[in-house]
This record gives C-alpha cells, sequence and structure tokens, in this order.
C-alpha cells in the first residue's frame, strides 16, 4: 500500500469511528428518551409522552441516516480494497490492524462495545415500557367492564394451571 492508499485507509478509518461514536452519542440520547417515556407513562402526562415518542421516531431516522453512510463507507473500502471483505465489525477491525490502523481499529471496537451496552439498555428500557402498557390496558378494560353491569367472574389458577372459577367458594 503506497502513501496515499494508506492515508485514504486512515481517512475512511477516522471516518468510520468518528460515525461509531455518534451512534454511540445518538443512541445514549435514545436510552434518555425512552427513560422520559417510562417517566411520562407513570405521571400519565401525554402530552409530554407524545413529544418524546416524536423525538424518539425523529432520532431513530438520523441513526438510520448515519448507519447508511457507514454502510456506504464500509461499501467503498471493500471495493477500493478486494482483501478487505468487511462484513461485521469483526473483520473491519481484523482489516484495519492488519493495514496499519490499530488505533482506529481498536477505538472502533471500543465505541462498538459501548454500543451494544446502550442498545441493551434500550431494548431492556423498552420492555419495561411494554409491561406498564399492558397492565394499564389491562385495568382500563376492567375498569370498562366494571362499568357496564357485566358480572364479574373471579379467576385464579389451580395447582395445575388451569383456571377455575372463585364464585361460591
Amino acid at each position: 500500500m503506497d502513501g496515499a492508499q494508506e492515508l485514504k485507509l486512515q481517512l475512511q478509518a477516522e471516518a468510520i469511528a468518528d460515525l461509531w461514536q455518534e451512534q454511540c452519542s445518538m443512541h445514549t440520547r435514545l436510552f434518555e428518551l425512552t427513560c422520559d417515556e417510562y417517566t411520562h407513562l407513570l405521571s400519565s402526562d401525554m402530552d409530554e409522552l407524545d413529544d418524546s415518542i416524536e423525538q424518539k421516531r425523529l432520532l431513530i431516522q438520523d441513526i438510520e441516516k448515519m448507519d447508511s453512510i457507514r454502510k456506504a463507507l464500509v461499501q467503498e473500502m471493500n471495493a477500493q480494497w478486494s482483501e478487505a471483505k468487511i462484513e461485521k465489525v469483526h473483520t473491519l477491525v481484523e482489516f484495519l490492524n492488519a493495514n496499519g490502523q490499530k488505533s482506529n481499529g481498536q477505538r472502533i471496537e471500543k465505541l462498538n462495545l459501548i454500543l451494544m451496552d446502550i442498545i441493551d439498555k434500550i431494548q431492556a428500557q423498552n420492555k419495561k415500557n411494554q409491561l406498564f402498557l399492558n397492565k394499564a390496558l389491562i385495568s382500563l378494560r376492567e375498569l370498562k367492564e366494571s362499568f357496564g353491569g357485566n358480572k364479574k367472574n373471579y379467576k385464579t389458577y389451580g395447582s395445575n394451571g388451569a383456571t377455575r372459577s372463585n364464585l361460591g367458594r
């Protein structure tokens, strides 16, 4: 690899690393918005909840744009260097390490670990939000039924896992 190619690879590697860092920042913001959603759900503040959901939607669009840029950079690297064969973070890091870009490879590897951790936290918080919503919907349905004059049959699970009626017991 001559000096011009080395410089080009370095610039591409730095650009990809910068994109990874930006992805970390954007996903951190997404996590914060997901936590805000939960807070708004707990306080029943629907206006703030709507605002958080809209901010999340816009942020996810920005994340998708950044990911498209990253994919384009990787495709460019694969087209320029036949030995690159970059498909995943692991192969990107290996290619960079083998071609004098160890510091950028390490930076990307570390940022990817951070990104994966943030994504795990977002998924866990989304599950928590969904559980809260499911419980709220069940409560609303029960409340609606109680106002409708429907006779309520209370059910309990028996030892075999089947439900049984508790009426008359």
